[in-house]
């Protein structure tokens, strides 16, 4: 199966995807009218949609059958959601509709049990709200009456318009359609757009398979962001230095006495410094790198864990709305990639430590250095400078005061230059290490890799998928807290679409 469809501008593109939720009545007035209604729909949104859609939802005899069935029909995949182990639930059914429900989970994406609870009416209502949740549209069967209880449809319909989400309610009597909240933002993922039109990975990626395809697309991003990354902290240091080099020509004008000529470079410099940040967009840049490098280490995240039988779930759209599109994207691909769900325990255990947590540990141990080391190195420099000039004005303080045969008159302008160029470079040196911010770097470095130690200890010791899921999902939320954190904060600047 390929994901790739009408080539576009760059080769390497994450597929638009449409998750299509459904709730319904169980008693229907026209079961073959309801079908019928179902299915138009599902042919409306499908001919609209510009990538992949599947549906959402549970399989309760009636319109959850109708609308799976409908799926099945139109070859669209879907996934399942039950509000109870299978054995309980099929109490619900007469043996026909079992049939019908055994037949529809043999060809779902997936079949999963919300509800844990021993109250049926609060299962369903879980069942239904995780529907909900799941989806970025909701299809209604819906009489337009109360509901008969917890978790009916009226719950559901409820609850979906309150959030803003986007129903398409189908009348089960009278076959009418209505839609509120729909629009055309919902087929026009600008995020995913500015993502798929960066520019491709240089290295030709295989793509033919979900897993290929996410591997390549994580390639493009973290390729992008690496041209965007190392020139920021150094374009943010510019400024820096032409304001001590602005300092310094001003004070050779000033201690000296030289041509005018250095005053005008020394101002230019100043008048630059304040202007390059803006000129040089440093703003728009780290909003460009931040975009970019989230969406990177979120899919490198998804692709560490595409071996478990569980979807990726480490952060969600409720945590990165922006990126809810990318990440629906992502595990329909997961879910499509039905041969990385069978990996056995010990085989992920055995690559994730390997590849994920253990190469994240020596990448942190490593950075830990060289941030400690950098911070050393300018923090001397700083102290150095300072002492050279202090020493150089207390030698001027005491000639000032009578000592004149210590220094030459002729040097003295010379010296008072030399300790303005020293204060600088300490300047300079200190100001360095809050742009590049090594101190934080260097205690944040060490704190992650000494907590990578301890759950790569737990992976190692955990025997059951639950366990080892919990530990890599709080090893994944731990390595991308900060990016998250950073993602928060350029939320509500815009920068232009390609």
């Amino acid at each position: 199966m390929t994901f790739m469809s009408n080539p576009p501008r760059t080769a390497v593109r994450l597929p638009t995807t449409l998750a299509i939720g459904f709730t319904g009545h169980r008693k229907l007035p026209d079961e073959a009218k309801c079908r019928d209604a179902i299915r138009n729909v599902l042919l409306e949104w499908k001919s609209r949609a510009p990538g992949a859609v599947y549906g959402v939802t549970s399989a309760a005899a009636g319109g959850d059958l109708l609308f799976a069935e409908a799926c099945l029909d139109l070859n669209l995949p879907f996934r399942v959601f039950l509000p109870m182990a299978k054995d309980r639930f099929r109490e619900d059914f007469d043996e026909t509709d079992w049939v019908r429900a055994e037949n529809v989970f043999l060809k779902a994406l997936s079949v999963e049990v919300t509800g844990a609870g021993e109250n049926k009416e609060e299962s369903y209502y879980e069942c239904g709200i995780e529907t909900v949740q799941q989806s970025q549209l909701l299809i209604a069967l819906w009489d337009g009456g109360p509901s008969h209880g917890l978790g009916g449809t009226a719950d559901m319909v409820h609850f979906a318009r309150e959030q803003g989400r986007p129903v398409v309610w189908i009348h089960s009597a009278l076959g009418t359609v209505q839609e509120f909240n729909v629009s055309p933002e919902i087929l026009n993922d600008r995020e995913i757009r500015f993502l798929n039109d960066l520019a491709d990975p240089r290295a030709e990626l295989p793509k033919g398979t979900p897993r290929e395809l996410t591997n390549a697309w994580f390639a493009k991003l973290d390729e992008n962001a690496s041209r965007v990354a190392p020139q920021f902290r150094r374009m943010a240091a510019i400024p820096i230095f032409c304001t001590a080099a602005a300092a310094v020509l001003s004070g050779k004008t000033a201690f000296i006495g030289s041509s005018v000529v250095w005053l005008w470079m020394g101002t230019a410099l100043g008048v630059m410094a304040a202007g390059l940040p803006s000129v040089m967009r440093l703003s728009r840049r780290q909003v460009a790198w931040t975009r970019i490098r989230t969406a990177a280490e979120i899919c490198r995240s998804c692709l560490a864990l595409w071996g478990t039988p569980a979807l990726y779930e480490v952060v969600g759209p409720e945590v990165l709305p922006d990126l809810a599109g990318m990440l629906t994207s992502l595990n329909f691909l997961k879910l499509s990639d039905r041969a990385a769900r069978e990996n056995n325990l010990a085989e992920f255990k055995r690559i994730y430590r390997a590849q994920r947590v253990q190469d994240q540990i020596a990448y942190f141990s490593r950075h830990a250095n060289h941030a400690a080391a950098r911070a050393r190195t300018y923090r001397n420099i700083a102290w150095a400078s300072t002492i050279v000039a202090a020493g150089l004005d207390f030698w001027l303080l005491l000639n000032a005061h009578g000592l004149n045969h210590w220094i030459s008159q002729r040097l003295r302008p010379e010296l008072a230059l030399l300790v303005a160029v020293c204060f600088q470079i300490a300047t300079v040196a200190g100001s360095l290490v809050v742009v590049y911010d090594y101190m934080r770097r260097r205690d944040r470095f060490r704190e992650l890799h000494r907590m990578l130690v301890q759950w790569d200890k737990q992976l190692e010791l955990a025997e059951t998928w639950p366990i080892a899921l919990r530990v890599a999902s709080t090893v994944e939320k731990a390595l991308l807290a900060e990016l998250i954190e950073w993602r928060s904060h350029i939320r509500n600047q815009k920068l232009p679409q390609k």
